[in-house]
């Protein structure tokens, strides 16, 4: 009996540890399972969170691509209204005018003036032939405005008519230095205010070629620009495939509403910073542009107002409609198209590409 007792006991002992056992196995099966499922949930949520960062990325180059694309196309827009702008000849041609020596822009003709200086010369000479002698003194003038919007060389033209004039007084005994002298003083206003002209336009010209060589540079960056953001689209495409499109061309073939793109597709990395260096230069030949003409037209205007109290004799009324004349054009050809060089809308534009 106490055998079978003792027995008992070692079994219910023996039951008794199976069962903690069991209950803390199960107990640590639950932990361990419910450790897996929230790192289950923790995992999905990350590869959730990284799905959504792809896609954000994604739509954020799409986005990139397209206000890019945006930007390229006021850009275009912008250029071709500059080149309208600098190309503009009324206000050019004008100035060309008042340096034309056959005309009386300035209130005067040069070749009646220096036809009247010279005739008291002729009144003392004796071999010399007037009317020949006028019309070799004119082809000098004639031949030194080359064509109607070239500039006349008044400088050098003065040197000659001077030079020859001075042949006159040593063949001519009653043409004495003093006359050469009256001559000299008689003409040289006229022509001071011809050689401040051609000066001042000489330079102005130079200005105006290097802006459309500016231009012309500034129009080929854009299309390099447009390539750049065709090229991750085309993996295929090489950029001298390119070439032959215009900008304009490229943007409506690739990013016109409904064109779809390749998701994959990488933005640019120095696409943002080449289209604010766009913006830029455009702002820059602009604001070159119109200081240019500033200048040229307040120096242009100096001349007519010193022509005033030079010269005397001059047709006033000539004058002023000259310079009336001068003045619209200047205006028009200052701000003809600037509201269409859209600036304020390319800055928004590039604000946008952030």
């Amino acid at each position: 009996m106490k055998a079978v007792g003792f027995i008992t006991v070692i079994w219910l002992l023996t039951a008794t540890g199976t069962a903690q056992k069991n209950a803390a196995d199960t107990a640590w099966i639950a932990a361990l399972r419910l450790s897996y499922d929230s790192g289950i949930r923790k995992l999905r949520e990350e590869i959730s969170m990284l799905r959504s960062g792809l896609l954000k990325e994604k739509e954020a180059a799409y986005s990139r691509f397209t206000a890019a694309a945006a930007f390229l196309d006021v850009a275009v827009s912008s250029a071709n209204n500059l080149q309208s702008l600098v190309m503009k000849e009324s206000y050019r041609n004008k100035i060309a005018s008042l340096n034309n020596p056959a005309s009386n822009e300035l209130g005067f003709n040069l070749q009646i003036e220096i036809n009247n200086a010279l005739r008291p010369l002729f009144e003392k000479t004796r071999r010399t032939n007037a009317a020949r002698f006028t019309s070799v003194v004119g082809s000098f003038v004639e031949t030194g405005k080359r064509s109607s919007t070239s500039l006349f060389p008044a400088g050098n033209i003065f040197t000659s008519i001077v030079g020859l004039v001075g042949n006159l007084a040593v063949h001519e005994k009653g043409v004495e230095q003093e006359d050469l002298d009256h001559f000299i003083a008689a003409i040289e206003k006229y022509f001071v205010q011809y050689e401040r002209l051609y000066q001042c336009n000489y330079a102005f010209n130079i200005e105006m070629d290097k802006l459309k060589a500016r231009l012309k540079l500034l129009q080929e960056d854009i299309r390099m620009a447009a390539q750049d953001l065709v090229l991750p689209l085309e993996k295929n495409m090489k950029r001298s495939q390119l070439k032959k499109f215009t900008a304009e061309e490229l943007l409506l073939k690739y990013f016109s509403p409904g064109v779809s793109r390749p998701a994959e597709a990488v933005f640019p990395a120095d696409a943002i910073s080449g289209c604010k260096a766009i913006a830029n230069n455009i702002q820059r030949i602009y604001d070159d542009y119109s200081a240019l003409y500033d200048n040229n037209y307040k120096v242009i205007r100096s001349i007519i107002t010193d022509t005033r109290s030079a010269c005397s004799g001059i047709d006033q009324v000539k004058l002023n409609k000259t310079m009336k004349e001068l003045e619209a054009l200047y205006n028009e050809s200052r701000t003809m198209d600037a509201d269409n060089l859209r600036l304020k809308t390319l800055q928004e534009r590039v604000e946008q590409l952030h």
